[in-house]
């Protein structure tokens, strides 16, 4: 999801899965501009649900709740996205380019300045140090909430 989060528009297929499970895996943290990504396309509610229950999301529930903006039959996926492409890219670029600019500053001025706290509390936490070696070892991580 860290990867979709960063594009301007997000196509699927109907097989795709979506997720955020670190709290299940390493035990780490997002950035905050991860953070401030996710709420900004799903709300608050829903991103800390991704996050707090770890589960994947379909592509049908991604398209819902706005994480996707359109699902499309594998065999017809490339030919749509050229299509897309294709259309945004004869439109003209100042607009685009002011309306990027614009939504970004817009949602950036409702973000937090600085994250480097939290980042350090994360990974610098016992749990984190134990996620990754359950990881490697593949089984169960014993969180210990420190």
């Amino acid at each position: 999801a860290q990867i979709a989060l960063t594009c301007d528009l997000r196509v699927c297929t109907p097989d795709a899965k979506f997720g955020v499970p670190i709290a299940r895996t390493l035990g780490n943290a997002l950035s905050m501009s991860g953070y401030a990504r996710l709420v900004d396309l799903v709300g608050p509610a829903r991103a800390k649900a991704i996050i707090f229950t770890a589960d994947m999301v379909t592509a049908e529930q991604a398209q819902a709740i706005g994480l996707v903006n359109e699902i499309v039959a594998p065999e017809e996926f490339q030919e749509r996205v050229s299509a897309l492409a294709e259309k945004i890219a004869g439109h003209a670029p100042i607009t685009l380019q002011v309306t990027k600019e614009s939504v970004r500053r817009v949602l950036h001025s409702r973000r937090p300045p600085r994250d480097t706290d939290l980042m350090v509390r994360a990974y610098m936490s016992e749990d984190f140090k134990e996620g990754v070696d359950a990881f490697l070892e593949k089984r169960k991580p014993d969180w210990k909430g420190r």
